[in-house]
């Protein structure tokens, strides 16, 4: 008898159990897929960098001679072999446009483009690159080769950043490299695909003149970019001296003998050479999602106006997570219920900001938390008070300090 009541039990329970679970409320994301989300921590082995013991100094360096004689850096060499058919059958029928002259450098966005001022012994050279939002507002994005030197195996020296800069003269001021980082890639092997730098500036040029913000893990098929630079070839048109542009579509992966994964992306039309080396490619209006690396134009004459950047993946997210990262993204609560509902199924809409593309994490009551999209219902609710939690979070995996938070109570018509 026991046995039979215990038995008994034990299905009321496995019975009740099943109804709650077959009951419970359910979130649907009806919005657009949450971006790709991975939390990097700072990892020494895959990013090598260095602190300037003295950045002015590089203030007493640059006098308006050696800036003069600066030389575009040259580009790395690409890789082995470069199967063209296959290359260019990926190109973006929807991008037009090519070369173009943004116009004020001293304005947004232009002026968040810069050149770069190095040396290397005692040779001068020029690159690009580009202000990028972080959370000490002083990161420049730029090409590996502008910030350590494949021939010294050494990072550069004097390294200044210059926006809104036009025919030798540096209307915003200058900032000088207080640290500078690379991927363990490009610096030991000067792997193309990992060609990317980051320099921290010593003043936060930022918060006087704006950033690009920055995406990681996008899929570049039919993507248009708009990447910047300060080309110095070919001459004629370019000399080095005027921010320069072009309105290009992805045009394939780069996937040479010499290359290694992720592979490097291509765009084309842009005819921009040596000295647009680490300015920004940028995607869905602000984000930058790869720097200039190299080009086949020199060896290969029917490859000019393609060029070429590493994929923004998980190294280019280290370097900018050692860098200083993300400040913490921001949550509002567009739209939801609240007071007394009295249906089973509820909408919310949610927004905030970012420094990279923006997801979101949900929680509804007890329930665990997990990755949602900017709309979302919530379906099969039970009678009773229910509060929905809402998290922005970053590609980096950087959360809002605190969530938006709506409760409602729903209460069901008597039948």
């Amino acid at each position: 008898m026991a046995g039979a009541l215990a038995l008994t039990a034990a299905l009321i329970a496995v019975s009740i159990v099943s109804s709650s679970t077959a009951s419970a409320a359910t979130i649907v994301n009806e919005g657009a897929p949450p971006p790709k989300i991975s939390k990097v921590f700072p990892n020494r082995s895959s990013v090598v960098s260095e602190t300037i013991a003295n950045p002015a100094s590089a203030d007493d360096y640059w006098t308006p001679e050696r800036l003069a004689s600066a030389v575009p850096a040259e580009m790395p060499n690409p890789s082995d072999a470069l199967d063209i058919p296959d290359f260019a059958s990926g190109a973006s029928a929807s991008a037009d446009g090519g070369d173009f002259t943004p116009g004020n450098v001293t304005a947004f966005p232009q002026r968040v483009h810069g050149k770069i001022f190095f040396s290397v012994g005692v040779n001068n050279f020029s690159c690009s690159g580009t202000l990028i939002d972080s959370a000490n507002q002083s990161v420049v994005f730029t090409a590996g080769h502008c910030v350590f030197d494949q021939e010294t195996h050494g990072f550069v020296s004097n390294l200044i950043f210059l926006p809104g800069y036009e025919n030798g003269v540096a209307q915003l001021g200058a900032a000088n490299g207080a640290s500078v980082f690379t991927t363990s890639q490009w610096a030991q092997s000067g792997a193309n695909a990992y060609d990317m730098g980051v320099v921290v500036l010593d003043q936060p040029f930022e918060k006087f003149y704006g950033s690009r913000q920055i995406a990681f893990d996008l899929n570049p098929k039919g993507l248009n970019y708009t990447i910047y630079g300060y080309p110095s070839k070919p001459n004629p048109p370019y000399n080095g001296e005027v921010l320069q542009g072009c309105h290009s579509g992805f045009a394939g992966r780069d996937d040479g003998n010499g290359n290694i994964t992720p592979y490097p992306v291509a765009a084309s039309p842009c005819f921009m050479q040596q000295g647009a080396s680490g300015g920004g490619w940028v995607v869905g209006g602000n984000y930058v999602n790869s720097v200039v690396s190299y080009g086949y134009c020199d060896s290969v004459p029917s490859t000019c106006g393609f060029i070429f950047g590493p994929y923004f993946s998980n190294a280019a997210k280290s370097l900018y997570v050692q860098a200083g990262g993300s400040p913490a993204p921001t949550i509002k609560l567009k739209s939801g219920p609240k007071g007394v509902v009295r249906k089973r199924t509820v909408n919310f809409q949610f927004t905030g900001s970012a420094a990279t593309l923006l997801g979101f994490r949900c929680r509804f009551d007890r329930q665990k938390e997990v990755a949602c999209s900017s709309k979302i219902s919530i379906r099969r609710l039970s009678p009773g008070k229910h509060t929905l939690r809402v998290w922005a979070v970053d590609q980096t995996g950087h959360k809002s300090k605190k969530p938006a938070v709506r409760s409602f109570r729903v209460v069901l018509p008597r039948r």
